[in-house]
């Protein structure tokens, strides 16, 4: 790791003044949007650092479809325990089954591909503000360094340590429940035959099956009543990324890096389906991956910065993967360098944001050496989405932090730029 000192490159006030200045509600295609994005506008004119802005629009696509797998889980298990009381036809399970599964299955794919643009819906109309500040050597196909935060913030009903314990209990007894019933469902075919019969033993596990399928369907009936409301004003999540990325654009406009390009790129209504950055790709992929070496480029994502400076490691609810090859380990002596605490966090859902619009794009066309980060202060997800997401959760010595972290860490990767 080559280190490059910043020698108070920046005003260590700056940031947290954002953060205090943007803490009103944001949510997208609000009047709260508005004022955010003629702050950044405004911000940025005074370090002549040249922005586009570029409306889209989106519509409530990813919760329609999550409220469709809410659905479509609640229907699969009230038929499943109705088939239950009657072990004579309880076999019809195994074939209905394979029709959830299809069908659930279908529905993530929908969900879980950022390259593809779905309406479903009103359409609102949100921006993206970009800024691009150009290497001092502009040879053909160099590196692109692309920071990513939205702007946006948005509130629920029910706290997000509890949605998310909701959502993984009803997931671990959903397979519970699925194993069960595979077991019931062989048992009651074999009982059609002179081999094995519906015993005591069978009922009292089918006994077991109907309760777990009775809590399964609270919990599913539970997460009818979350909804997304503008009663959040958002400072962690996320006015802490924004402010980070305001000050490390005036940074780079008066330190530029030799062989590498910076994007900076303020995502709009990222709470509403990561639209900001899935749209931005869709129009500008094409010409990044032209204009650029995308191979050795990467995706730095600032979603929260709070209580402390972290970053997502790992994800995955059973088998966990990596994020990327070695970025999190270039921040992270970067981090120990300028002696700052530095945590790597495990997600098992892992996390919905920006990074994972770019993530889509570069797999899909190939670029398998693209790698993509993204700071996230797990610890603080208690506060965010909720009342509770003050300034006070933030400090400037973590965004302060994170600015050096980021800043020292790309002018290290510029070096190593053949």
């Amino acid at each position: 790791m080559i280190f490059i000192p910043i020698l108070k490159l920046f005003n260590e006030q700056d940031a947290i003044n954002h953060v205090n200045n943007l803490s009103f509600k944001r949510m997208a295609a609000t009047d709260g949007e508005t004022k955010t994005i003629n702050y950044i506008l405004k911000e940025l004119s005074k370090k002549d650092v040249g922005l586009t802005v570029e409306s889209f629009l989106w519509s409530k696509t990813s919760t329609k479809l999550r409220k469709l797998i809410f659905l479509w889980i609640f229907v699969f298990v009230l038929c499943s325990q109705i088939l239950l009381l009657r072990p004579v036809i309880t076999w019809i399970i195994l074939p209905l089954d394979g029709l959830f599964l299809v069908g659930l299955f279908t529905m993530f794919k929908l969900i879980f591909d950022h390259t593809r643009i779905l309406f479903l819906g009103r359409r609102k109309e949100s921006r993206n503000v970009i800024a691009t500040i150009n290497a001092k050597d502009l040879y053909p196909k160099r590196p692109v360094a692309i920071f990513t935060a939205h702007h946006d913030s948005v509130s629920s009903n029910f706290p997000m340590k509890f949605f998310k314990f909701l959502l993984l209990s009803a997931f671990l007894l959903l397979l519970s429940f699925l194993l069960i019933n595979l077991v019931l469902t062989i048992w009651s075919i074999i009982a059609l035959f002179p081999i094995l019969e519906i015993d005591i033993i069978y009922e009292i596990i089918r006994n077991i099956s109907v309760i777990i399928g009775i809590i399964i369907l609270t919990e599913i009936f539970i997460t009818f009543f979350n909804k997304k409301t503008n009663q959040s004003v958002g400072s962690v999540d996320n006015a802490s990324g924004t402010a980070i990325l305001i000050e490390l654009a005036k940074l780079v406009k008066n330190h530029p890096l030799e062989k590498t390009d910076v994007i900076f790129l303020w995502c709009g209504a990222e709470e509403m389906g990561i639209w900001g950055s899935k749209q931005y790709c869709t129009k500008h992929f094409e010409e990044l991956d032209h204009d650029y070496d995308l191979n050795k480029s990467y995706n730095i994502n600032i979603d929260m910065v709070g209580s402390y400076v972290g970053v997502v490691d790992e994800t995955g609810l059973i088998k966990k993967k990596k994020l990327n090859d070695n970025l999190n380990d270039v921040l992270e002596a970067s981090a120990t360098k300028l002696n700052v605490p530095f945590k790597r966090a495990s997600m098992a859902f892992g996390t919905g944001s920006d990074h994972l619009a770019l993530r889509a794009f570069t797999k899909k066309a190939v670029k398998k050496g693209f790698q993509v980060s993204c700071f996230l202060s797990k610890e603080d997800s208690k506060y965010i989405h909720s009342k509770k997401d003050t300034p006070e959760r933030c400090s400037a010595t973590n965004l302060n932090a994170c600015i050096e972290i980021c800043y020292n860490s790309i002018k290290s990767l510029d070096l190593r730029v053949d």
